[in-house]
């Protein structure tokens, strides 16, 4: 099977069985389906980032996430 991913933040696009149609996840587009500005997604990044690390502080959080964004396909650019 031929899983794909969000091109903003690598979440797999498959939820209960079913694939998107989009490139991008329910967490890093807006209700009408358009991808967030970069710092929301940022944001929401950050926060996944201290989910798992909760003594990473704001600031080193903020800088992975920037790193990470880096290989994600809609901000490889920026």
């Amino acid at each position: 099977m031929d899983m794909k991913f969000c091109f903003s933040c690598g979440m797999p696009l498959e939820q209960g069985g079913k694939k998107s149609s989009s490139n991008y996840c329910e967490y890093c587009t807006t209700p009408d389906g358009k991808l967030k500005s970069r710092d929301e997604v940022m944001q929401g990044i950050i926060q996944w980032i201290k989910a798992w690390q909760p003594d990473m502080n704001d600031d080193r959080a903020r800088v992975r996430a920037a790193s990470y964004m880096k290989a994600m396909p809609a901000w490889a650019d920026n």
